[in-house]
């Protein structure tokens, strides 16, 4: 059994304190953005004061309508109130972009698990072996001898769900998530309701844009690793609204053979980002933390200033070790 309790310096200052700043990474995802909303509910029914922040931008069709709760930069009202500040899903402090200067000098408590990254933060609650950040935002919730309301429960079953890709991730001794999943369930969540927010509303756009990526796909190393590749033109065309990975790299895992899975994306002309994904043995966020980058054992990703066939020899030549 793994050790999810909460620390007792962050159960104490949870307590002690009267308002938080709640920040997620650049690029949210599902799991972030819920983990700040489920929490910063239940600190509120607690009596504390919230804001949440988030770099943005909210260009994941499953999570844009969820921006309107968000600030861009602190609020001046609160530059002096000494709030904690409460840094989630996020292994580095760059993760955090532009507001990494403006939470300078505050105290930080940070919970996350990835286990990548540089270590920041006065307190922290890191588990690597946790599948989602939501699954220990329930845990504190628990930690106070409560259940976490309706509305908290769809936010926390919400995030399980992106992170473990609707439970497809998990492998056997998952019994503690679903005890959780069962105990959301029981407070009003909803798994239907789950899987229509994650891959329901997609444009058609989006499903033009995932058959030209598989149309494009290269099968290397004896067919043990897949590439393909998003284009200038295609952003220009698509535009990010229409990015749609999670179902482009689910159906591409179910090719015979496939362990590795590795998507170029062009960002800008100084950047591009680079997204892996592993099936079973390959360790893909140890890779990415190599480049800078990061995230979990099975999906993690980077950003690379250079060109694409540069970057692609390098990994080609890395994953040939490995595979």
């Amino acid at each position: 059994m793994n050790n999810f309790n909460v620390p007792i310096d962050l159960q104490q200052i949870l307590k002690e304190r009267d308002s938080f700043l709640l920040i997620g990474h650049k690029n949210p995802d599902g799991d972030c953005l819920s983990s700040q909303l489920a929490l910063g509910s239940f600190l509120k029914r607690q009596g504390k004061r919230t804001c949440l922040l988030s770099p943005g931008p909210f260009d994941r069709s499953e999570i844009v309508h969820q921006e309107k709760y968000f600030h861009a930069h602190i609020p001046l009202d609160w530059k002096d109130i000494n709030p904690l500040v409460i840094v989630l899903d996020c292994s580095t402090i760059d993760r955090i972009g532009y507001l990494a200067d403006e939470i300078k000098g505050m105290d930080i408590a940070v919970i996350d698990h990835h286990d990548s990254g540089m270590s920041f933060g006065d307190i922290q609650f890191i588990r690597p072996e946790a599948p989602s950040v939501t699954f220990l935002i329930h845990k504190i919730i628990e930690s106070f001898n409560t259940v976490p309301n309706p509305y908290e429960a769809e936010l926390l079953l919400f995030g399980i769900a992106t992170d473990t890709g609707f439970f497809r991730h998990l492998e056997s001794g998952s019994q503690e998530l679903f005890q959780s999943v069962a105990k959301l369930t029981e407070c009003g969540a909803s798994p239907k309701d789950a899987y229509t927010q994650m891959y329901g509303g997609r444009t058609l756009k989006s499903k033009q844009l995932a058959g030209r990526l598989l149309s494009r796909i290269t099968s290397k190393l004896e067919g043990k690793l897949i590439l393909t590749f998003e284009t200038e033109e295609d952003l220009l065309e698509f535009g990010t609204d229409n990015r749609d990975s999670d179902v482009f790299y689910g159906q591409v895992q179910g090719i015979q053979d496939v362990e590795v899975i590795i998507l170029i994306r062009f960002e800008s002309k100084s950047e591009i980002s680079v997204g892996l994904r592993s099936k079973h043995y390959a360790d893909v966020g140890a890779v990415a933390k190599t480049f800078g980058g990061g995230g979990h054992k099975k999906a993690a990703g980077f950003t690379w200033n250079g060109s694409s066939d540069e970057i692609t020899e390098k990994l080609l030549e890395i994953f040939k070790e490995i595979l």
